[in-house]
């Protein structure tokens, strides 16, 4: 998100205002945190500027020297080992103590990412999209960012739990006369096709590799079966050429996505609920961002 007005938002003001109910338990998380969550543009623009900050924070300068104290540390660790030395402890203790410099930087920007993520105002907008997937609001993505997960599944700051007032609606929202745009078919192909692929241009090489080592094999050996690894070099050639094709079929296709990624922030903007995208649309909206 780079605060462009097209932006796609989690949840539009309109979706949070359908129902009445969600509308009174965002006004009160506002007033609770002092932000009001109604306004389309002001969430986009602060969500902007959080997300900015901790992608400033984990490219800067403390990552960048703990990276490489830990590089300098490791070799110096190993090269030290492997001179032998007669006090082991003596000549181990200056890597180890640089090692643990980076530990130190590491630490410290897992508790300033934290501390950025406590911020009141994302406090608060976990809270509302808490609200709105309890009241069943159309929710399109919750930001990986903001729920501090990293490459694997655990989340720093996930969402919090969220109970449904009693007599509250689970399901739906109250009706609107602006209604999604339809998915085309070619957004629906780039959705089947776009995870696949990516393994062409490592088994094509094998392919042709194995296909010379096998001919090389049978001109040395004087191995005339061997000569049948020459087969090896068209279904090399062919599996790169069958995955130039997909990549370039998924590039055409995610120009389509994109469209319809645009056309799903319009129709948000006037009052569309915008349910939420596929694995595939999500992973082009980050990338996007």
């Amino acid at each position: 998100m780079d605060n462009n007005p097209s932006d796609l938002l989690p949840v539009g003001a309109h979706a949070l205002s359908a129902d009445p109910r969600l509308a009174d338990a965002v006004r009160q998380i506002g007033s609770t945190h002092g932000y009001d969550y109604f306004d389309d543009v002001a969430v986009r623009k602060t969500l902007s500027e959080h997300e900015a900050a901790l992608r400033r924070l984990g490219r800067g300068g403390l990552v960048w020297s703990g990276s490489l104290a830990t590089a300098v540390g490791i070799v110096w660790l190993v090269w030290a080992a492997a001179g032998k030395p007669d006090n082991m402890a003596v000549a181990a203790a200056p890597p180890a103590a640089l090692l643990v410099l980076a530990l130190a930087a590491f630490v410290q920007v897992n508790l300033q990412g934290r501390r950025k993520l406590r911020h009141p105002f994302l406090e608060g907008y976990r809270h509302v999209l808490a609200a709105a997937q309890a009241h069943g609001a159309p929710v399109t993505f919750v930001p990986v960012w903001l729920t501090g997960r990293g490459g694997g599944q655990l989340e720093v700051t996930p969402l919090p739990s969220y109970a449904t007032p009693a007599g509250a609606p689970t399901t739906g929202v109250r009706a609107t006369p602006v209604a999604p745009p339809p998915k085309p078919a070619e957004v629906e192909e780039y959705e089947r096709i776009a995870d696949q692929g990516g393994w062409h241009d490592e088994a094509g090489w094998i392919l042709v590799v194995a296909g010379a080592v096998g001919v090389g094999y049978a001109v040395v050996k004087d191995l005339p079966a061997a000569y049948a690894a020459v087969l090896l070099f068209p279904l090399g050639i062919w599996t790169w050429l069958a995955g130039h094709r997909l990549g370039r079929r998924q590039r055409e296709l995610s120009g389509e996505a994109l469209r319809y990624l645009d056309e799903l922030t319009r129709s948000q903007a006037a009052g569309a609920p915008v349910h939420e995208l596929s694995p595939p649309l999500r992973k082009l909206l980050d990338t996007r961002l």
